[in-house]
């Protein structure tokens, strides 16, 4: 739950997630054998530990402002001591000039999780440039602020409600037109405030944090490993409770760890809320997608309180866009203005969403309903052919599992943050892959996609998490880009028994091209990279398959704004004009084994062989008669030297060749 406001001159020291590069993508092909276990799809990745990072809203915006305010504004460090004796350090800044009679309105300043007020000092220089008072404040166990962080949990409530009356007392201060303003730690501490009708309070702006913000660290019989980061943190001074956390984890006692976390949720509260607000969150935030916000602004909104919403990106995990930074912050001194200070403001009652696509340039949409009209939804149902508009023919039982070595123990896991090399190795995936046929018209996916699938295990626990792309055309097959993922853990399972499960995906607006297709991957190794866990894995192998008939269909329900038009699925075979493709294997580079899949068009005579550089055969995978269809192998090359090899597949008359590269 980090959360920094940096950009430029804006500087602080917090962030679970650096901002990289995508990786590289997969090319792949339709069928449910087509993938391999791991693969380089194009997904932020998050980093091991505490990072400094460059985030987002008060920003490019601030540039302007700051260079004729700063001189003038007035500074006052104090210290604030609370109930229980912890000492909280806190600096206050007022505009320039003369103060009215009354005092002008202020904001409170929360940072991120293990950061201090210093981060937000270009924040409250920017506010005050705009006319108001802010207090910034380290939050318990951060900074120089004593006390032990219960991480977000009842003794941050309290503090946060010493700040505020603190603060309403100030000399110069307008105790009765305050706003909580805060991202991520900073975010819950807005979402309290309104919650919790704290007095003074008439604004809040929570920033990529979500009221259910616990509960999307434990979602469905899952356990992120963003939580381990929240509760490993060295710049945090943890209370005991901590160690009770990290229990329930290493031993995957989930049902103790939903209560902790729902200890600290606030969703069940916000029919409580009185105050107007203004969220920000980003659509593949690592954390807290934006599904909870959604749900909020449809509560809030249906009772009546005035909410203004973004969508877009800059949330946890996600690259820095300076644009949207200056876009956000805009709508937020808007927001402000109006309702701290009376300044005229249009459609200040109406709901407000601005929402980007996740494209260049992140082009904006503004609607007053969630989900945006023309409302559609494509259905793909799952088929042992691939995705399909209509209902399979025959059934299909399509396999995917999990291979755990245990000699790698739950405590060496934690130990290793779910990362790395070691963590990597003692987990083995093969995932169901299927793909639609190519879109014809260009479509707009924007809202929550969902999936139905009736599922089987050989065990009482397995996941079936789902992950939707977008498959780019390449010259050897598609590149396959992530578009969003549902996170799904089945517990308490009857082994060889179909179950039938829903998989809420992340919230996500999405423009998928003319020519591309939508593809689906279930798996039971939900991996943010190559080598580090998004969702941590159940510690055990599983074996399960999805089932899909006509009578109990297995699909996903992709949501749209307007409709879809795709290709009749006869026309979705592979259209190279080659009778035999060979994949790019993946890894490549790679140490110890490597994944290598082909595919044929017709029965033919098959030779797939892998030569060293001198041309000397090392390993033949297939030599004989071979069937049409897609083919995965592994290939081990664990008694090899490092160095460059070929693998070489002979369909009939066809021959292709790819360079692997053995590292050691």
């Amino acid at each position: 739950m980090y959360f920094e406001w940096e950009m430029g001159i804006l500087h602080g020291c917090c962030g679970w997630f650096p901002m990289t590069a995508p990786t590289n993508s997969l090319q792949c092909t339709a069928s449910w054998t087509a993938a391999p276990a791991h693969y380089p799809y194009s997904e932020r990745r998050p980093s091991t530990g505490p990072c400094r990072r460059i985030c987002v809203f008060f920003s490019v915006y601030s540039l302007v402002l700051l260079a004729t305010a700063l001189q003038a504004q007035v500074q006052f460090d104090t210290v604030i001591t609370v109930r229980d004796g912890a000492r909280l350090e806190a600096t206050i800044v007022f505009p320039p000039g003369t103060s009215p009679a009354l005092g002008v309105p202020g904001m409170v300043l929360v940072h991120g999780y293990g950061g201090s007020k210093r981060d937000m000092e270009y924040v409250a220089s920017l506010v005050a440039s705009n006319g108001f008072a802010s207090l910034a404040y380290s939050v318990r166990g951060q900074g120089n602020s004593t006390g032990l962080s219960t991480t977000n949990g009842e003794a941050e409530r309290l503090d946060l409600e010493e700040v505020i009356a603190f603060f309403r007392r100030y000399p110069r201060v307008d105790g009765d037109r305050l706003g909580v303003v805060g991202g991520s730690q900073g975010g819950i501490h807005a979402w309290m405030a309104a919650v919790h009708r704290m007095p003074g309070i008439m604004v809040v702006v929570p920033l990529i944090a979500t009221p259910h913000f616990a509960g999307d660290l434990v979602p469905g019989g899952c356990i992120k490993r963003g939580l381990v980061e929240e509760i490993t943190l060295g710049s945090v001074r943890y209370d005991t409770i901590r160690e009770i956390a990290k229990d329930f984890i290493i031993r995957d006692l989930y049902d103790s760890l939903v209560i902790f976390t729902g200890e600290r949720d606030l969703e069940h509260l916000l029919d409580s809320v009185q105050v107007p607000v203004i969220q920000g969150l980003g659509w593949a935030d690592a954390l807290f997608p934006a599904n909870a916000g959604i749900r909020a602004a449809a509560r809030l909104s249906g009772r009546g309180i005035p909410i203004w919403s973004y969508y877009g990106t800059n949330g946890h995990g996600e690259p820095t866009n300076m644009s949207e930074s200056a876009f956000l912050i805009a709508r937020i001194i808007e927001w402000c203005n109006h309702w701290l200070k009376g300044v005229t403001l249009d459609r200040a009652n109406v709901p407000l969403v601005f929402y980007a696509d996740d494209r260049p340039n992140w082009p904006h949409h503004v609607v007053s309903e969630w989900p945006p009209k023309p409302e559609g939804t494509l259905r793909l149902y799952l088929t042992a052919d691939g995705l399909s508009t209509s209902l399979p023919s025959v059934p299909g039982r399509l396999p995917f599992s999990l291979e755990y070595d245990a000699s790698y123990t739950p405590l060496a896991g934690w130990d290793d943050r779910y990362a790395g090399l070691q963590f990597q190795q003692a987990f083995e995936s093969l995932p169901v892959y299927l793909m639609s046929p190519p879109l014809l018209d260009t479509v707009e996916v924007t809202g929550i996609p969902r999936a139905h699938i009736v599922v089987e295990g050989d065990k009482p626990e397995f996941q079936s998490h789902i992950r939707l792309f977008d498959l780019q055309p390449a010259d050897t097959g598609y590149v396959w880009n992530l578009m969003t993922r549902g996170p799904a853990g089945n517990r308490g399972s009857t082994p060889h028994f179909a179950q039938e499960i829903d998989v809420e995906c992340h919230a996500l607006s999405h423009i998928v091209p003319p020519g591309h297709r939508i593809g689906v991957e279930i798996t039971s190794l939900d991996m943010s990279s190559q080598d580090e866990a998004y969702i941590i894995p159940y510690f055990l192998s599983t074996h399960s398959y999805v089932l899909t008939s006509d009578v109990r269909p297995s699909y996903v329900d992709v949501p749209l704004v307007g409709t879809a038009n795709i290709v009749g699925f006869q026309e979705s075979a592979i259209a190279s004009g080659r009778e035999s493709i060979l994949f790019p294997n993946y890894p490549n580079p790679f140490n110890l084994s490597t994944t290598i899949r082909f595919s044929l068009a017709r029965h033919t005579q098959t030779r797939l062989v892998v030569f060293n550089a001198l041309g000397q055969s090392v390993a033949t995978l297939v030599d004989g008669p071979t069937g049409p269809g897609e083919y995965t192998l592994r290939f081990d090359g664990d008694r090899l030297a490092s160095g460059v090899y070929f693998c070489q597949l002979s369909a009939g008359s066809e021959t292709s060749v790819r360079k692997i590269l053995l590292l050691r």
